[in-house]
């Protein structure tokens, strides 16, 4: 008990589940404390259970304020419902008589009565008289009774569902009307529907049983297996709950037809959706699906490293038209290779020393951290300038290859790129592109040296 809502659920709880109190000497000390912390509580706590009554009446939710007036009563009889410990309401009979009754299959008041006076006394292991007062006693324990019929149907506006008349008759069954322990009880009925809709509360005073008391009202039903229930009780002792339920027996045919749902509707749902979502977490979450994570994660190529390929693409130097510059590839310049302080080489690839990637993270090329056992060779090859024509390339690379042999052929190694100049009539139009090209790759060598 660390604080003081611990403290109120264990005295409930010790109460309302007949715990013994303790006998020793030590317990009498506290005994005065606990009686009188109990009934504070119990005071208190009974305002507060009818105010959730009143409350969950006017919602119209017939399961919280049956549960709620059950409380009520157990806490008013100061024992649960629905339990032997209804027997404990009688006078002079405590846990060791409750023992011996439960023993014998008695686990009710009502079972109690129908015994005879001389069993009475037998299970108690009591003299008579005894069990003849005990009878006398139990004549003044209320027995309710409760009857109800559907009249009819009640009118209702067109494709709507449908309504029945219910009449309720309350009553009790004993000769005189029940005083117990020297109150006149109070009486609460109610009526819900099986789908959890209160149709009907009413609380009274048990004098207005005597000439009989009838209660009518009209229930709206919304499906044909719908069932109407009634219950009646005391408010204030456990064990006298009555109750019934009625079948309206309306056909099928008396109920509007149901509204298709949105779900059933939506035809851009395949049936592996529809599966996915039947399986979803009932409590609600935002989690992603695994089938959906499994996808991303599918979707994703993995990045592909060369680690000892240190070759360049070889591009084509062409004499054609020029094309796009988005589309012109650019031209990689052969860097030599440095000796690093570890004895090993220096590779081509951009992020080596240490540098960065474009998305700023380190690379994880084993040869830029590391280096390479041998210095990278320059690799020649050769490529063939076309000219300007309306005829194909090859072909026109062929026709120059044979007027070569009347013409002056003039060769130069530029990058690495094998330049043919001709001596043709467009001799000097090529001249003027070689010196374009070799002024350019000049100074691309001096930017990559730079750089190094």
């Amino acid at each position: 008990m660390s604080t003081t809502a611990h403290k109120i659920s264990l005295i409930i709880q010790i109460q309302l589940g007949g715990i013994e109190h303790p006998t020793d000497k030590d317990f009498a000390v506290v005994r005065r404390q606990f009686l009188t912390d109990k009934g504070i509580i119990f005071d208190r706590i009974q305002r507060l259970i009818r105010c959730v009554i009143d409350c969950k009446a006017y919602d119209c939710d017939a399961i919280s304020t049956r549960h709620a007036l059950d409380l009520a009563t157990s806490l008013a009889a100061e024992y649960w419902e629905n339990s032997n410990l209804q027997l404990r309401q009688i006078p002079q009979v405590g846990p060791a008589a409750i023992r011996k009754l439960v023993s014998n299959d008695i686990n009710s008041i009502e079972e109690l009565m129908a015994k005879d006076t001389s069993t009475i006394e037998r299970i108690m292991s009591k003299n008579p008289p005894h069990g003849r007062k005990m009878k006398d006693m139990l004549m003044s324990f209320p027995r309710l009774d409760l009857t109800s019929e559907i009249m009819g149907r009640a009118p209702s506006n067109p494709g709507q569902n449908p309504k029945v008349s219910v009449k309720v008759a309350l009553s009790y069954l004993n000769d005189n009307i029940p005083v117990w322990k020297g109150k006149k009880p109070s009486l609460m009925f109610m009526a819900e529907t099986t789908g959890g809709k209160l149709v009907h509360f009413w609380r009274g005073n048990i004098f207005k049983l005597e000439k009989g008391c009838e209660l009518k009202f009209n229930v709206e039903l919304s499906s044909p297996n719908e069932e109407i229930k009634c219950w009646v009780a005391c408010e204030e002792i456990v064990g006298t709950v009555r109750s019934l339920v009625l079948k309206h027996n309306l056909p099928p045919s008396a109920f509007p037809a149901p509204a298709a749902s949105p779900q059933a509707n939506d035809k851009s749902l395949t049936g592996d959706e529809n599966a996915r979502r039947d399986d979803a977490d009932e409590f609600g979450g935002d989690d992603f699906d695994d089938d959906d994570m499994l996808a991303v994660v599918r979707s994703i190529e993995p990045a592909g490293h060369e680690y000892d390929s240190d070759e360049f693409e070889e591009i084509d130097v062409e004499d054609s038209k020029p094309q796009n510059p988005k589309k012109v590839q650019k031209q990689e310049v052969f860097v030599p290779s440095v000796q690093m302080t570890n004895g090993k080489w220096t590779c081509s690839h951009p992020c080596a020393d240490g540098k960065v990637l474009k998305n700023g993270k380190q690379c994880r090329h084993r040869c830029c951290h590391e280096g390479l056992d041998k210095p990278r060779k320059i690799k020649k090859t050769t490529d063939n300038t076309s000219g300007s024509g309306a005829g194909s390339r090859n072909n026109d690379a062929n026709s120059r290859v044979k007027a070569a042999s009347s013409g002056v052929a003039q060769k130069s190694k530029v990058c690495g790129f094998s330049l043919n100049l001709y001596s043709e009539p467009n001799q000097n139009a090529d001249n003027e592109r070689y010196s374009q090209v070799q002024g350019k790759s000049k100074r691309r060598d001096v930017l990559e040296f730079g750089r190094g």
